[in-house]
């Protein structure tokens, strides 16, 4: 952990042991779980993509324009 009490490392070992498309699934299940709980107007598919770039980025999980568009559909459809 850093000074500030954030969280800068895994937790569990074998964390980082998960492929690209498994890191990529338990992203979007977050994400899709977040945007169960947002009020209706911040469910939309636009609000799903920046919540998809930002968590994406922050792994540092290179991912396209057209993968973020479908798992946001993906998550819309679902949510």
């Amino acid at each position: 952990m850093t000074d500030a009490g954030e969280l800068s490392e895994p937790v569990q070992d074998g964390s980082s042991d998960a492929s690209r498309e498994q890191k990529i699934a338990g992203l979007a299940s977050q994400v899709s779980a977040d945007i169960a709980l947002k009020p209706d107007d911040l469910r939309g598919e636009d609000d799903i993509v920046d919540d998809l770039r930002l968590r994406l980025s922050d792994a540092g999980i290179v991912v396209t324009e057209d993968e973020i568009v479908a798992l946001a559909g993906t998550i819309h459809s679902g949510a």
